[in-house]
């Protein structure tokens, strides 16, 4: 029987203070990989994938809580929030790891965070990307991938400060992320996913569904090049798939795309293996073109 993976724990300080919790798994002389969860959530989400032998025997896992999520800090007003403190989080993270261009494993909304990444850096610190059921940052217009079943709870979120009513349509959100799922979800799971939503205080989570984003540094990345394997769930109620995987391939011209039959939203827990089958394969490829270059 093997023994359980160990994780190394962190909570460090970001450019302004502000605490971020992250942890790490694996061996560091393998291929990097940063985790990134969906909104309202936090990286306690990963937990069946890092403690994954397949996972941890082959590559170097880092999660972290994005501010105002988790364990990690609240950033105050527009300024606490702006896309720049992203991407210093993320260097904090990458650095006190000793990460180097990494693949960024991103869920949902989490792919606004690589946005602001790629946004206030020089250079781009990524070696791939791999959005798992993303919503349509790169358009101008949320609707264009996002079902209505989605638009329906965010803009009760964007607009609502009654904590109540906030409440009510996170649990409707963490029952849609399930939706259609192929594998039994257990009542603890779900609450304890709602629990990381709830956590989190209505003003906040308007403020941070309202936060803009800038995707120009990352499309032009997409454009030169930059690898991109994109998942989204046949059972998908709150993204549409082929929408979205239509916006990106248009940008990044070394992009691929699966389908996940029977995938929901959270389609690395209901489709586990197939998850970690895909993300092995990338990270091999990528790590063979880096051998290569």
């Amino acid at each position: 029987m093997s023994s359980p993976v160990v994780a190394t724990v962190k909570t460090l300080r970001s450019a302004d203070g502000t605490p971020i919790h992250a942890e790490a798994v694996g061996n560091p002389r393998n291929p990097h990989v940063v985790f990134v969860h969906e909104m309202m959530l936090c990286s306690g989400v990963f937990d069946e994938l890092v403690g994954d032998r397949r996972l941890t025997d082959h590559l170097y896992l880092v999660r972290y809580d994005l501010r105002c999520h988790g364990k990690s800090g609240v950033g105050h007003g527009e300024e606490g929030l702006h896309p720049t403190r992203h991407a210093d989080d993320f260097r904090a993270v990458v650095t006190a790891f000793g990460v180097q261009r990494p693949i960024v494993v991103a869920w949902g909304l989490g792919a606004t965070a690589v946005a602001d990444v790629c946004a206030s850096t020089c250079t781009n610190p990524i070696s791939g990307v791999v959005f798992i059921a993303p919503l349509p940052f790169l358009c101008t217009s949320v609707p264009r991938g996002a079902t209505g079943r989605m638009l329906e709870v965010t803009n009760v979120l964007r607009s609502s400060q009654d904590a109540a009513i906030s409440a009510r349509a996170k649990t409707e959100l963490v029952h849609a992320l399930f939706s259609g799922s192929a594998r039994q979800v257990p009542d603890m799971l779900k609450s304890a996913w709602l629990g990381m939503s709830v956590a989190q205080p209505s003003e906040v989570t308007r403020s941070i569904l309202s936060a803009p984003h800038d995707p120009a540094k990352l499309l032009q990345a997409g454009r030169q090049g930059l690898p991109l394997m994109i998942l989204v769930g046949s059972q998908d109620t709150l993204v549409d798939g082929p929408a979205v995987v239509g916006e990106l391939r248009r940008h990044f011209r070394n992009a691929e795309a699966h389908v996940v039959e029977g995938g929901s939203h959270a389609l690395f827990f209901d489709k586990k293996d197939e998850f970690v089958r895909l993300l092995l394969v990338f990270a091999g490829r990528l790590a063979v073109m880096s051998l290569m270059s």
